[in-house]
């Protein structure tokens, strides 16, 4: 069955249904409008930190078409955008209910790179995205206390060695072969299945189906690890626990995944240099400029500056070296370009906190402001000191827990009805996350795993 606009609101008994039997979700947003503005290697640098790839997704273009019109087709236009905004409203409101219902389940989130599907969710049915990237993860795991990225599972052992390619399409045929079980799927009476064999790729409904059976193989993959081996792997099993909350990075060089539950990797880079020259080279020019040093990748930050990576890091203070009397050019090492970018930041940060003191002293002093502007300052300047997220070990657990009795529990009538999104502070979903995790601490039975399997099977490494 296909839930769309016009039967939303009649069918919206049988997904609540769907969620409550459901083992786990998976979502696919293929959101329109993502790729509007810069091109993706504008938005991408293999280098970039996490915070700075979190910076460069949130940023969105808008772009404004003029006309001249007359003034009464400028009424009757006014009304029509008046008139579908209204009904996008009322739309959102609705679906933000079924978001609801998922993030309450505190049953596990499916999908295939979905670091943009988990970011949109968030900030059309949650809240507006925060600045901060710490404050980003720490709502995240509040609205989603566990999310699973099949492309970051499939990038890693015991996947890595058997899956030469993680794109979904490929990776949906390489798990019906040896040494994976695809599952058997029977859709329920009226409602039609999607047919493997007859791709659909990139329609959203499509994509999340063959998520999930990408994951359910997976799973039980990692359940032949197990002595004795077990044919099926519960989405709640601790097998897959070190794949949670961990979303993968695309085009990042030595930083597969953004950890939303604790730091993120910090390679060292000691062998990466930074460049800046004239806005005419090209990257031919980089590469006879750096001929010396044999083989180098480059990854371009702007039209004036670029990242080099020599292959051997003791060459690069010769590189720094050569740079020292040239005009046309410049180069650094990495750290030199992080600390100065460091010092930056906290000069920017100083600057706005002592404007935020200048504020607050005139408020103190209503002499200061007219009652207007006092007015609007007590509307419109609110704060949130940067939140902090605790560090999770990265190490599998060694027990495989059963817990096939479900972590969700009852789904109440008044949590259904919180139809604006950001009418629940963010502390209540902090409640929220903190209550689900207790409920699975104390739902999880002890198991056991083969001690001739080592645990390093089921490890997301530090560094790749």
């Amino acid at each position: 069955m296909e839930i769309i606009r016009s039967n939303f609101k009649s069918n919206l008994h049988k997904v609540y249904q769907a969620i409550e039997e459901a083992d786990f979700f998976a979502i696919d947003g293929e959101f329109s409008g993502i790729s509007d503005g810069p091109s993706v290697s504008a938005l991408t640098n293999g280098f970039d930190t996490p915070e700075e790839r979190y910076q460069k997704l949130k940023k969105k273009e808008r772009y404004i078409v003029i006309s001249k019109v007359d003034e009464e087709e400028r009424k009757r236009r006014e009304q029509q955008k008046h008139a579908k905004e209204q009904e996008e409203l009322n739309d959102a409101v609705g679906f933000s209910r079924v978001i609801h219902a998922i993030a309450n389940s505190g049953k596990l989130v499916i999908g295939h790179n979905m670091l943009l599907d988990v970011m949109h969710t968030v900030h059309q049915f949650y809240c507006p995205l925060p600045a901060d990237l710490n404050e980003f993860k720490e709502m995240t795991t509040c609205v989603f206390p566990r999310l699973l990225d099949t492309k970051l599972m499939a990038s890693t052992q015991p996947f890595k060695d058997i899956i030469n390619n993680t794109s979904l399409a490929e990776l949906e045929k390489r798990l019906k072969e040896t040494p994976f079980n695809p599952p058997k799927v029977e859709s329920a009476e009226g409602f039609p299945s999607y047919d493997t064999a007859s791709e659909q790729l990139h329609e959203a409904g499509y994509d999340a189906y063959i998520t999930g059976l990408c994951f359910i193989s997976m799973a039980n993959y990692l359940g032949s690890f197990l002595s004795p081996p077990k044919i099926h792997v519960s989405a709640r099993s601790k097998l897959i626990e070190p794949f949670f909350n961990k979303l993968f990075l695309m085009r990042v060089m030595d930083i597969p995944y953004l950890n939303l539950e604790g730091p993120d990797l910090q390679p060292k880079r000691d062998h990466v240099l930074h460049v800046t020259f004239p806005k005419e080279w090209k990257t031919s020019d980089l590469y006879q400029l750096f001929s010396a040093f044999g083989n180098i990748q480059i990854s371009w930050i702007d039209d004036t500056s670029a990242f080099v990576s020599l292959s051997q890091p003791e060459q690069v203070q010769i590189a720094v070296n050569t740079s020292k009397y040239a005009e046309s050019y410049r180069i650094q090492t990495y750290a030199e370009y992080m600390g100065k970018k460091q010092e930056e930041k906290q000069i920017k940060r100083k600057w706005m906190e002592d404007g935020w003191k200048e504020a607050d002293s005139k408020r103190l002093n209503p002499q200061c402001l007219p009652y207007a502007l006092q007015n609007h300052y007590y509307r419109n300047n609110s704060f949130t000191a940067p939140s902090t997220v605790g560090k999770r070990n990265l190490s599998p657990s060694q027990e495989e827990a059963g817990l096939e009795d479900g972590v969700s529990g009852e789904i109440s009538d008044a949590e259904l009805e919180q139809t604006n999104s950001c009418a629940e502070p963010l502390s209540e979903g902090r409640k929220k996350a903190k209550k689900l995790k207790r409920m699975k601490k104390e739902l999880s039975p002890a198991g056991s795993i083969s001690t001739n399997s080592p645990a390093t099977l089921f490890e997301v490494p530090d560094t790749w």
